[in-house]
């Protein structure tokens, strides 16, 4: 089974926008973002070619690196404006005017579940390395195609053309001008962007599950990374690299994306596209160039585009004012309305960073929360043992059994919560604290009667006993079971040597309650350890709440959320499989049931336990009240899902009441007398959990983040 945390990382982090401190410098930011054309290395390619150009071109390597840096290139009136436009940019996403209400890992988890109501998901087999190069391909393909699609109307409806004027207008062309785009230019590639790539992931997840994962590097697209190291940046200059009429007929050169700024008749509508020439050839806009340097004019035909950043925001609307006769005017009225309504009404507010960040807040409250109260419990264990242990008799064994209730209740909340120190120690904070608390299903009751028959549990290398013969599941028995048999093999040395068929009742009895005083103290120590491993400066809650902010064990934000639905995922593998699945005869079992798999078999609390298991899960997926009931339907409802939070919502609510139909404490009864109940939770809590490992999963999860083309 595969964790729903594992595959996140990545679009965890790109989930939403920026806070608007970080708006305000996210220009800079673009120099340390392989995502973005301004990436320092790929400025530096860039800048490497060109050099190498210029020398083979008959220059010194001092003329040829000094024209890199030419003035009356940098400071011209266009390349200022450039710069305004881009501040101003990001002036408006600070003040919360920023394209995130389309996302592409929305339109993802839309794409799967609108394919799951068509048909079950196929969950075809194929192998990794298949899957990841056909997801990477068909993405690259989609994707340059729409880029050349949108950018070809941008050309051809005169209302869109009054929006990328803006871009042509440039009059010298350098890296910065990439980003010469009037908001409602980038807000229509940002919906571009989000419906081809999200479709596609949510295509590839209906059918191979949420293990698809494209070719990256440096955790981008990997194709997009190697076409910008091999000069994209030259297609905004002045630096002529052309690669021939041969290749050009397939793939795009910095050259002709310089004709297609060109001012002269013959070259204007000509090379719409990104990397391939295909497109441009069947649309027949395709201008092939030489090697030899053509001489070129940028800018607008008829100069009338100001270089000005707010100018360059506002004209558009006036040129299209300008433009419109009478019979037209309503109908530019409408596309300026559309594009008000694209830049300001359906841009939502950038708070999903800020959603991350109190979301693993709420996490570590929540769970911290669940820990103190259970480590309270145990206290209280402790003390009933004790006494139990002093004078077994029926009444203490009863009160015994009533603390051990109350501890294990709340432990099957922390069941799903985990990660950090209850997690395997493989996983990050990890010190598999969970199985020595908890180790079912791994329990022994034969090691655990070997105890009682040599009183080991007395010794001081005790300390140190496997997980089968300790924790809540061994006091479960010795709690709740008064059988005076064991179940040991008759050639055990326990009873070959007599030593289990020497204790008489009395004397069981009493050793059962000196074994459970034991274990009470060592349960207690062990969710001390639990509770103390997530305080302090250097306790796990400090460095899930600090990631992305010099936390020692995440990196980034993403990782410290996937590393919380790593633990929820038991919900899916215990709560689902092993407490329902198994004994309903579903998972794992060659019978029409297998009650003998039921947890508690001697408590009969396994229906309270399930039920407790989707309380917990609840803690992080809505929240609870010790974390402001933050949760992932926040971050699902920042991301632009509302739909999807509601239904992760509903799931979780059927899923309580389908268990809550179920009568008693217990399963065993239920599942022979009704089985129909039982099947019913099991299937409501399987659409819970199908809809965490898919919609949900694809919703927070995009393997590669996309490296920005020409248009973008």
């Amino acid at each position: 089974m595969e964790s729903f945390g594992q595959h996140w990382h990545d679009a965890l982090s790109s989930l939403g926008a920026l806070n608007a401190f970080d708006a305000l410098f996210e220009p800079v930011a673009h120099l340390a973002d392989p995502s973005r054309r301004l990436f320092v290395p790929f400025l530096f390619s860039a800048a490497l070619i060109a050099w190498v150009l210029g020398m083979l071109r008959g220059a010194s390597a001092l003329a040829s690196a000094r024209s890199l840096f030419d003035r009356r290139l940098w400071l011209h009136r266009s390349s200022r404006a450039d710069l305004e436009l881009i501040a101003l940019k990001a002036l408006l996403r600070a003040l919360a005017v920023s394209v995130t209400g389309a996302s592409a890992l929305v339109i993802a988890g839309r794409t799967v579940s609108a394919l799951r109501s068509i048909h079950a998901p196929p969950a075809l087999s194929a192998p990794t390395w298949l899957v990841a190069a056909l997801f990477t391909i068909t993405a690259f393909v989609l994707e340059d195609a729409s880029r050349f699609a949108l950018h070809w109307l941008m050309h051809r409806v005169p209302a869109l053309w009054a929006f990328h004027r803006v871009h042509h207008s440039a009059e010298v062309l350098t890296p910065f001008t990439l980003y010469r785009t009037h908001p409602v230019e980038s807000a229509l590639n940002h919906l571009r962007g989000a419906v081809v790539i999200g479709t596609i992931t949510g295509a590839f997840v209906w059918l191979f599950g949420t293990t698809v994962r494209g070719w990256e590097l440096f955790t981008v697209d990997a194709i997009g990374f190697l076409w910008s190291l091999a000069g994209a940046n030259l297609r905004h200059s002045h630096v002529w690299l052309s690669f021939g009429p041969v290749i050009e007929r397939w793939l795009l050169s910095p050259a002709q994306h310089q004709i297609h700024h060109s001012k002269a008749p013959a070259h204007v509508d000509k090379n719409f596209g990104t990397v391939l020439a295909l497109w441009d050839r069947l649309a027949r806009s395709l201008y092939v160039t030489r090697p030899a340097p053509e001489q070129l004019v940028f800018g607008l035909p008829d100069d009338s585009q100001p270089h000005n950043g707010l100018a360059l925001i506002v004209e558009p609307l006036a040129f299209l004012a300008r433009g419109a006769a009478p019979r037209r005017a309503a109908s530019y009225a409408r596309w300026i309305a559309v594009a008000s309504a694209l830049v300001v009404t359906g841009c939502a507010p950038v708070r999903a960073a800020d959603v991350r960040e109190r979301l693993l807040a709420s996490a570590a409250a929540c769970t911290v929360d669940v820990h103190t109260q259970f480590r309270s419990s145990v206290d209280v264990l402790v003390t009933t043992a004790s006494a139990y242990a002093e004078a077994p008799t029926d009444e203490r064994r009863l009160a015994a059994r009533a603390a051990w209730t109350a501890a294990f209740d709340l432990w099957q909340q922390a069941e799903v919560l985990r990660f950090g120190p209850a997690a395997e120690s493989t996983a990050p904070g990890g010190r598999t604290l969970r199985d020595r608390i908890y180790a079912w299903p791994n329990v022994n009751r034969c090691l655990i009667e070997e105890q009682l028959a040599t009183q080991g549990y007395d010794a001081p290398a005790f300390d140190a006993a496997p997980v089968t013969v300790r924790g809540l599941a061994a006091l479960e028995f010795l709690l709740f079971s008064s059988q005076a048999n064991n179940i040991c093999p008759p050639d055990h040395a326990i009873n070959t040597s007599g030593a289990w068929a020497a204790l008489d009742a009395t004397e069981l009895a009493r050793r059962r309650a000196n074994y459970t005083r034991v274990l009470a103290r060592m349960l207690a120590l062990d969710a001390r350890a639990l509770s103390d491993a997530w305080s302090g400066d250097a306790g796990f809650a400090r460095k899930l709440v600090g990631a992305g902010r010099g936390s020692t064990l995440f990196e980034t934000q993403s990782l410290a959320l996937g590393a919380v639905m790593d633990g929820v995922s038991y919900v899916d593998t215990d709560t689902k499989d092993r407490r329902l699945g198994t004994p309903l005869g579903i998972v794992n079992c060659d019978n029409e049931t297998c009650p003998e798999a039921l947890e508690t078999p001697y408590s009969d609390r396994a229906r309270v336990s399930v039920r407790n298991n989707l309380r917990g899960a609840s803690r992080v997926l809505l929240g609870c009240a010790a974390g402001n009931d933050t949760g992932f339907d926040d971050l699902l409802e920042s991301a632009g899902a509302p739909d999807l939070a509601e239904r992760l919502r509903t799931l979780i609510t059927a899923a309580e009441r389908a268990v809550d139909a179920i009568s008693g404490d217990g399963l065993a009864q239920p599942l022979s007398n009704d089985r129909a109940r039982v099947t019913a939770a099991h299937a409501a809590i399987r659409d819970l959990t199908s809809f965490l490992k898919m919609e949900f999963a694809v919703t927070l999860r995009i393997s590669a983040r996309r490296v920005e083309g020409d248009t973008d």
